[in-house]
């Protein structure tokens, strides 16, 4: 009698930019997407650049990015959510579900909001999950025996974000508690990040370095998205920097490398300064 143990492997990414599942080749191409309650319908494209066939399916939950302790994003995920969060992903359907994108080919799936009657207007949000099965890995460092064989089915899985907006949602950023302190050949600082308005913030977090005469030494941009409060790292090198005063400025502003302007609600970037000692 043979024996088989498996498990699955899924490797989420909380980022709105295109992903590269490397497993499987497969990309999706929609780096967000964005749908309002006159059409109610949107498209996610998925493309299968491998040399071999992949299995897919379509689904959505309720997740958003936060940080921990130290400061690094991460997507936090709600099995259940109560009336007070903002999630649209039991309304979102996707058509197909599941399908099979044969290799070098690409394929659309369309997607279609049903939110409920009377629906107060704001921005509501889903995360969109294109999961492929990526095949099975035999495991090894087991007894030399016949009777038992071991594999591990991965399941490789892809992550946009979805917002789905009702009326004219507005958005917006407070900037407080900044602080930064040097940490090897780095300057690393946080700052306090919280959303106004009634949709989330999604742009990049902006930190220059001058010295005593207005130049820039060191700068560094973050991309991020603020849904309620954000408290996130960032760091900028220091290498070849002499010491002294130096004057530390992060700024929130609504732009993003990897999605276009037209996602994006746009907002009046606010900035905070604070100096700084290298010693």
């Amino acid at each position: 009698m043979r024996r088989h143990a498996s498990a699955v492997a899924a490797a989420m990414f909380a980022a709105l930019a295109a992903t590269q599942v490397t497993a499987q080749s497969l990309m999706v191409a929609s780096p967000a997407i964005v749908i309002d309650d006159r059409t109610r319908t949107g498209a996610l494209t998925l493309i299968n650049d491998g040399i071999a066939p992949v299995e897919v399916s379509v689904s959505a939950f309720c997740g958003h990015p936060v940080t921990d302790s130290l400061g690094y994003m991460y997507l936090r995920t709600f099995a259940t959510v109560d009336d007070t969060m903002p999630c649209a992903a039991k309304w979102v359907q996707s058509f197909p579900r599941r399908l099979r994108i044969d290799a070098k080919s690409r394929a659309t799936v369309r997607l279609l909001v049903t939110p409920p009657a009377n629906l107060p207007p704001r921005e509501y949000w889903a995360r969109i999950v294109a999961a492929a099965k990526a095949g099975q890995v035999l495991v090894g460092g087991l007894a030399d025996t016949s009777a038992i064989q071991a594999t591990l089915a991965l399941e490789i899985r892809s992550v946009v974000g979805l917002f789905y907006r009702k009326g004219a949602p507005r958005t917006g950023v407070a900037l407080e508690q900044l602080r930064a302190e040097v940490a090897g050949d780095s300057l690393v600082g946080r700052t306090l990040l919280t959303r106004r308005g009634d949709a989330a913030f999604v742009g990049s977090l902006r930190a220059v370095l001058r010295d005593t005469t207005g130049r820039i030494r060191s700068e560094g941009r973050l991309p991020l998205g603020v849904y309620y409060t954000l408290e996130p790292r960032f760091a900028l090198p220091l290498a070849g920097l002499p010491r002294g005063r130096y004057e530390l400025a992060v700024e929130a502003v609504s732009s993003r490398p990897d999605l276009p302007p037209g996602m994006l609600l746009q907002t009046v970037p606010v900035q905070q300064t604070v100096e700084v000692t290298l010693p």
